[in-house]
């Protein structure tokens, strides 16, 4: 029984390490917090939440052959209605100058 907390003990802190990782990085460290999905490439796509690396070229590619997205609403027609609605505090849309 001992061994057995010692080793939940010596496995705590590399948790936590992880766990704050996650967080820090959510939080923005490497990522601006809102997105901004006229301007960013699909690597800084990939910092929001449910933006893998298909999402995040899926995104490019719209963009680029529709042009700017309107609004954040508009990222539905790449990710769905749902991914839409839960990135909508986490992205921004700005004017692209031509």
């Amino acid at each position: 029984m001992k061994a057995a907390r010692k080793g939940l003990w010596l496995g705590l802190p590399s948790l936590c390490m992880m766990a704050a990782g996650a967080w820090a990085q959510a939080a923005g460290t490497g990522c601006p917090a809102p997105v901004d999905i006229n301007h960013a490439d699909a690597a800084r796509l990939r910092c929001l939440p449910g933006i893998g690396e298909k999402r995040a070229a899926a995104i490019v590619a719209f963009r680029e052959a529709h042009g700017p997205f309107p609004g954040p609403a508009s990222l539905a027609a790449v990710v769905g209605p749902k991914v839409a609605q839960a990135l909508r505090a986490r992205v921004t849309v700005t004017p692209v100058s031509r």
